[in-house]
Formats: structure tokens, sequence, C-alpha cells
């Protein structure tokens, strides 16, 4: 499924708590990936145990205008790619239905 964010910044609720979509320089930059890179993700903003965890949403990008401009354009996500029981299928079927998020039509 392909989406697009129609303002920034975004916040949604999930079962699991409130998020907002945020980006963020690439911090788990390994050898294989440069460091300098930007990817957009939703992260927890209320107090708890899951307080600013990230699930990434974007592939990575060389600035953060591109990640940006990825949110409002248009970008692809996949819940059914993870198990309904685990954190990601949850975020990604909320940001999915969330008021604000409009499918992009082929």
């Amino acid at each position: 499924m392909e989406i697009r964010l129609l303002r920034l910044p975004f916040k949604f609720n999930t079962p699991d708590g409130e998020m907002e979509v945020t980006v963020r320089p690439n911090a788990a930059a390994g050898p294989k990936e440069k460091s300098g890179q930007y990817a957009a993700a939703a992260a927890f903003i209320g107090h708890g145990p899951r307080a600013l965890e990230r699930i990434r949403l974007t592939p990575l990008a060389a600035t953060h205008s591109e990640v940006m401009k990825t949110l409002v354009t248009g970008f692809k996500i996949n819940p059914e790619a993870h198990d309904p029981d685990t954190i990601d299928y949850r975020v990604l079927t909320a940001l999915c239905t969330a008021d604000g998020v409009h499918e992009v039509e082929d």
C-alpha cells in the first residue's frame, strides 16, 4: 500500500499509545550504511516503556528535505508483512487508517 500524509507534523493514535511521524538522521548506521542519511519513523511520544521507541517508515535518503517530500508525495508500507501480534503491525495498521493519511492511487 502506498500512502501519503496530508499534513506535517503528523500525530496519530495506536492501540499502544500516541505516536508522531518524525524525520531523524540514521542513528543506526552500520558498516554498510553511510552516516548522514535520514529516514522517517513513527515514534511513541507518551510516557512509559515505549517512550521514544521508533518504527521506521521510509527508506534512507541523503537529506531531511528528501524524506519530508516522500512523506507528502507517497511512500509504501506493508502491515501484512508483519505478524499481527507485533508492534510493527499494530502501528502500521493504525497509520493507514488515521485521519490525515491518504492512499496514493496508481
